[in-house]
């Protein structure tokens, strides 16, 4: 070492001490997470030696828009754990969804039309920081549902239509149906609505004549007689007044100058063969079609804002809320548009508050419908099974005593999300029936009585529930350490069996989507899902086929969330055990005589009924669970869980996935329900109040 070398090594400390600290580089998602996840799991097989599938990934550019088909492709890979294959060490879970929640967010994301594919923007962009107003959603013409074209006819029909074909169908996906952008009128449904309208106008304009005068029949149109003569034509004023009688009831509205000569313009044609009556009823009828009878029209017709949006018209607004809380228009909210009093949010909340308010339990179906497609309980009539010879099955009973959990659980209106998911009562087989001799007054009675010569030797309804005996006071508590809410309700377990098993993995996928937020691919062409039929093994061990790493990687989302309800069997019924054949005994199960088998024998083998939340993006709420009850126990307390929910609620009531403009809505929803205390009601009349709902773009 030289003189002055170790010099450099003294000063050091000093120089350091009297130096300012450089200032950290800002964060760069793109920088510090993407492009190192990119290096580690993708360049290998997509760069610039090898490019597996034609695909390169090494050159993306920084800035998604300029290369966005090929990095939205990447985020979904990513997304629905494709990429990297199965023979690669797994990435890290939450280094993936960061770098799917770049993606998306640079790029928007893909359209997604299905309503199962509505969790493809991650939570946490729409949820994980506070959210500004965004652009609206654009203009729609939105197709009736089956229910609201039935809520139609009984308007137009003063409820005296019967016997009418339903011409329109819902797409067959899992969980909510009415989506805005999925349906057209197709020729056979055209169709359909023409013989419709036909038998429509026959009961609006039937009537008979006597001494000579037209008179009207039930169900008959007073306006709509006076055209009814055959040999008197009728004046241009009844014609008018025809028009504008069948517009109001059909359209909402009075008809404009133009519609009516149009309308007036086909009765003439069709009158010059001198069938006076028959031009008419063919007028009628095309008002019947019209577009605007048909579909629910949210154009943004009412005031700008100036940022670019539009409210939707008064006239839009009654309809639009009318559909969203029940499957007819509200004649007040179509008196409140005559009187200019639907224009402020205020006005508009009160109505959807009066609405949600003032609808009877036995009206409640368009509010009820949103929790059957949501939890999917009602598939149990779907489900197929033998006729069990110790107790009794009746699908349809167990629906409807889950609705009326759902029903009691909503007229309380409190913590309802976790009172869903958590109740430690049922309705056990329950119905009502009026007692004639006390006046008509509703009492309860068994939904389904045993018939004792149909029935012999066998148990009630009640016994799926574990209750020995019928309750007239319900809802029941239920056994001590058995079930808890909505998922553990016979229905729901039935809903999500196969004819003679437990379905563990559809159950663990509808944790993951409805509950978690979470997205699982569907099942790869070619792949077939069987499970080996092994009856001398638990379903928990014969489902380890699916540990295969091919297989692996889909079934962690699934199968841990859904094994805990092996605690109950595929009819719902609480169990510690699972029976199994005994194949050494059912060996030996022979007739001394001639040894013939004497069938199979069964014993009792260890029910395990744990579980774990993994990747659902909250690190409080992953881990194991040792049972089906402290499952959804956990659940029921998470702020994603409860957010999830609220996702959902906006798909139905608004008829659409979220996007990231609505991010501000669903937060302003989900602040609205924790402050009301869980108030469903409050949650919906925030949805129905939001920019979301009210505006739409002027483009």
């Amino acid at each position: 070492m030289t003189r002055f070398a170790w010099l450099p090594l003294l000063l050091a400390p000093v120089l350091s001490a009297g130096e300012a600290p450089k200032p950290a580089a800002p964060a760069d998602p793109h920088r510090d997470t993407v492009k190192p996840f990119l290096a580690a799991h993708c360049v290998k097989c997509h760069g610039r030696d090898k490019q597996s599938g034609g695909v390169r990934l090494d050159d993306l550019s920084a800035d998604p828009a300029k290369d966005a088909e090929r990095w939205a492709a990447v985020g979904e890979q990513i997304r629905d754990g494709l990429m990297p294959p199965a023979k690669e060490p797994r990435p890290d879970a939450a280094k993936s969804r960061a770098v799917v929640a770049w993606v998306i967010e640079k790029t928007g994301g893909r359209a997604a039309k299905l309503p199962n594919q509505g969790n493809l923007i991650p939570h946490e962009l729409l949820f994980g920081k506070p959210a500004s107003a965004a652009n609206a959603p654009g203009p729609r013409v939105w197709r009736l549902s089956p229910e609201g074209y039935m809520g139609f006819v009984q308007e137009v029909g003063r409820g005296k239509i019967a016997g009418l074909v339903q011409p329109f169908t819902l797409v067959p996906e899992r969980g909510i149906k009415d989506f805005a952008g999925l349906y057209t009128i197709d020729e056979p449904s055209a169709e359909i609505l023409i013989r419709n309208a036909e038998a429509i106008v026959e009961v609006q304009t039937a009537h008979e004549v006597k001494d000579g005068k037209v008179q009207g029949k039930n169900g008959s149109v007073r306006e709509f007689l006076a055209l009814m003569d055959s040999k008197s034509e009728p004046t241009r004023a009844q014609l008018e007044t025809a028009v504008q009688t069948q517009f109001k009831m059909a359209v909402g509205r009075a008809a404009t100058g133009d519609e009516l000569k149009r309308f007036l313009g086909l009765y003439e044609k069709c009158a010059k063969a001198g069938d006076w009556p028959g031009a008419a009823r063919t007028m009628l009828q095309a008002v019947l079609l019209k577009t605007d009878a048909l579909y629910r029209s949210e154009l943004g017709r009412g005031k700008a804002d100036g940022t670019g949006r539009k409210m939707l018209a008064p006239e839009e607004l009654a309809v639009a809320i009318s559909l969203a809380l029940g499957d007819r228009r509200d004649p007040d909210l179509m008196t409140a548009v005559a009187k200019s009093e639907l224009t402020t949010k205020e006005q508009i909340a009160a109505h959807v508050r009066r609405l949600l308010d003032s609808q009877r339990e036995s009206d409640r179906g368009r509010v009820l419908r949103f929790f059957r497609e949501y939890f999917e309980y009602g598939n149990a009539t779907n489900v197929f099974k033998d006729k069990p010879k110790e107790f009794v099955h009746q699908p349809g009973q167990l629906v409807s005593d889950t609705d009326r959990l759902v029903l009691y659980v909503l007229a309380a209106d409190k913590d309802v999300f976790r009172e869903l998911l958590t109740t430690p009562k049922s309705f056990v087989n329950y119905t009502t029936a009026k007692n004639k001799q006390k006046g008509g007054i509703e009492e309860p009675k068994p939904g389904v009585v045993l018939n004792p010569i149909n029935n012999k030797g066998q148990k009630g309804v009640e016994s799926v529930y574990g209750i020995e005996s019928w309750v007239p006071e319900q809802p029941v508590g239920m056994p001590e350490g058995t079930r808890l809410g909505i998922l553990m309700q016979p229905s729901w377990l039935v809903a999500w069996s196969t004819n003679f098993d437990n379905d563990p993995v559809r159950r663990g996928r509808w944790v993951r989507e409805r509950l978690l937020g979470g997205t699982v691919p569907d099942l790869p062409i070619g792949v077939v899902a069987q499970v080996p039929d092994d009856p001398h093994r638990t379903f928990r061990d014969r489902l380890t086929v699916t540990r295969d790493a091919k297989c692996w990687k889909c079934h962690q989302r699934m199968d841990e969330l859904g094994l805990p309800f092996e605690q109950f069997d595929h009819f719902g019924r609480f169990r510690t055990a699972e029976p199994v054949l005994d194949v050494e005994a059912t060996a030996k199960n022979v007739d001394p005589k001639s040894k013939k088998p004497l069938g199979p024998v069964y014993r009792d083998a260890q029910l395990v009924a744990t579980g774990t939340i993994a990747d659902s993006g909250d690190p409080k709420l992953d881990g194991a669970v040792k049972d089906p009850r402290e499952l959804v126990k956990k659940i029921a307390n998470s702020d994603v869980a409860r957010q999830v929910f609220v996702r959902h609620a906006f798909r139905y009531f608004l008829g659409r996935n979220e996007t990231l403009s609505d991010a501000k809505t669903l937060q302003d929803a989900d602040h609205a329900y924790l402050e009301s205390g869980g108030s469903f009601k409050t949650l919906v009349v925030s949805l129905l109040t939001s920019d979301s709902f009210l505006y739409r773009s002027a483009k």
